[in-house]
């Protein structure tokens, strides 16, 4: 069976690595091979892989998703918090495209002649690869095995030696990925065999340039020189490709203007042909002292047209609050029927419209006054618009004070129960599980309150600060048992000690919760956030 190549990309760790699987492998084959491969060893369970937006079942088979050989293998991982089994990749050591410390292409070839081309392969032939990056360093060694074959005639991959070539080659298939192509089937040919095939085609150095001349137009080539122009036919398309991050050419765009304007024509008259208002100076405009006094468009006259404002409507920031009114009047509704009380239904009817306005006026912006700046401390505006310092001052704290009220209440009715909660979580005492009316009273409690946007946002937040430490502290816990085994933690005596402290403390105080406290941490260990299903 045939192996391939998919490189795994895990932008939560800014990390990417290569695996290898066999063509009849599954989603689930590929999970265990990243299990075994990516630093920290996530358990297949806990893994998700996402190609083209969507993600990808177990049974899913890697043929039926690549059914093209020319597409690009590449797969997202995301990883539960709760599947790493030992630390996650940090985010300063991701995995390089190549070693930092090589400098040089590890290459060394054998000249094959003492002809003065073979000297200069020997000291060119490494900057093709270097113009882009070292990634090609394999795509390179090939080039070069290429043209010292075709020059000999015999094939030079037994004296050519090059470190690694497993490893740069893996890095030179990524690198031809990322750039969208698909690695060539005839750099892993191997060559055919030399005997028997002829004297083939002669080349010669063309005098003082570093090029080849065919010296015998008529002969055949042998098949070594034929697999080896093919070998060259790729490299030298892959070597001398623009690199991609090289920006695009600026295009020059021209255009024309259809109605020529004279410097003598008045611009209203202009504008009134092509259809469109006339120009008016805004308020506080001066008028251009250079113009001619004879000239159209010098009008000491022209009354200043008040400006225009175009804004945008939030729309989404307008029909939650209304779809809330909706559902608030449904529940009215549903308990008071206002056909048998008109009066109710004249009461419901003015409240209805006061909320609706409310909601406008605040989303729209039409409640405040444009120009905080003209209205003062008793409410006079000035028609210039002039204020004081104490004065913008003493408004600015007075709509913080309000505004940082409204903030306590709700954050206030957000923690219903919470701070109860968390006493029972770290104090560990033996309390008894809620009662079956504590419960009711809690749902419909929370139920009516989390109606208001804000009162839902901050419990959701508030909420998941607390489900993210027990995950920590749970994290940390499986962490000390895994290293049980007698394996030592990095860092200094003392430091150790500390964090062994720490960590037993942990775990004191987990084993002193209630079972049902347990079990709630537990199942927030192991299910996923709303928001992430």
């Amino acid at each position: 069976m045939t192996s391939l190549d998919i490189r795994i990309e895990l932008p939560a760790y800014s990390h990417s690595f290569a695996i290898q699987v066999e063509q009849w492998a599954n989603i689930a084959n590929v999970k265990h091979e990243i299990a075994k491969s990516c630093p920290g060893n996530p358990r297949p369970d806990g893994q998700r892989l996402i190609y083209k937006g969507h993600f990808l079942a177990d049974e899913e088979r890697i043929l039926d998703i690549w059914k093209s050989p020319d597409d690009a293998r590449i797969l997202h991982l995301a990883v539960h918090p709760s599947a790493w089994t030992s630390n996650p990749p940090s985010l300063s050591s991701s995995s390089p495209m190549f070693p930092a410390s090589s400098a040089q292409i590890p290459t060394s070839v054998r000249p094959a002649s003492e002809q003065a081309f073979s000297q200069y392969l020997r000291a060119h032939t490494p900057l093709l690869a270097s113009s882009s990056n070292m990634s090609l360093n394999y795509v390179n060694w090939k080039h070069h095995v290429a043209l010292q074959t075709l020059l000999n005639g015999v094939s030079t991959l037994d004296t050519a030696r090059m470190t690694d070539p497993d490893w740069w080659r893996s890095v030179a298939v990524q690198h031809l990925h990322l750039c969208g192509w698909s690695w060539p089937s005839v750099l892993d040919e191997e060559y055919p065999s030399a005997e028997n095939s002829g004297e083939g085609l002669k080349y010669e150095q063309v005098i003082g340039l570093p090029y080849l001349s065919l010296a015998t137009p008529d002969a055949a080539p042998t098949p070594i020189q034929t697999h080896a122009l093919k070998v060259l036919s790729v490299t030298f398309t892959i070597l001398t490709a623009p690199s991609p991050e090289l920006p695009p050419l600026p295009i020059a765009t021209s255009y024309s203007t259809p109605y020529p304007i004279n410097a003598q024509t008045d611009l209203n008259e202009h504008l009134q042909q092509l259809g469109l208002p006339p120009i008016r100076l805004a308020a506080g405009q001066n008028f251009n002292p250079n113009l001619h006094v004879n000239d159209p468009n010098h009008l000491p006259g022209a009354v200043a047209a008040p400006a225009v404002e175009i804004r945008a409507i939030p729309l989404r920031a307008l029909m939650v609050p209304l779809i809330m009114l909706v559902f608030r009047t449904l529940l009215l509704l549903y308990f008071f029927s206002p056909m048998k009380r008109p009066f109710f239904a004249l009461l419901l009817s003015a409240w209805i419209l006061y909320e609706a306005w409310g909601t406008l006026r605040v989303v729209i912006g039409d409640g405040r006054v444009r120009n905080p700046r003209a209205v003062d401390l008793n409410g006079r505006v000035d028609n210039n618009g002039r204020q004081g310092p104490a004065d913008r001052r003493d408004a600015g704290a007075s709509y913080v004070a309000n505004r940082g009220q409204m903030q306590a209440l709700l954050n206030g009715l957000s923690n219903l129960n919470l701070h109860v909660e968390d006493a029972v979580l770290d104090g560990g005492l033996p309390v008894r599980p809620p009662s079956l009316g504590h419960k009711v009273k809690t749902f419909v409690s929370l139920m009516l309150l989390t109606l208001h946007p804000a009162v839902w946002d901050y419990r959701r937040a508030a909420l998941r600060r607390r489900e993210g430490r027990l995950r920590t502290e749970a994290n940390i816990r499986e962490a000390a048992m895994q290293n049980t085994d007698g394996q030592n933690a990095a860092g200094s005596p003392g430091e150790r000690t500390e964090d062994e402290t720490r960590v037993k403390a942990l775990i004191e105080a987990h084993e002193r919760r209630p079972t049902w406290v347990k079990e709630y941490v537990h199942r927030v260990q192991t299910t996923d956030w709303a928001d992430d299903v």
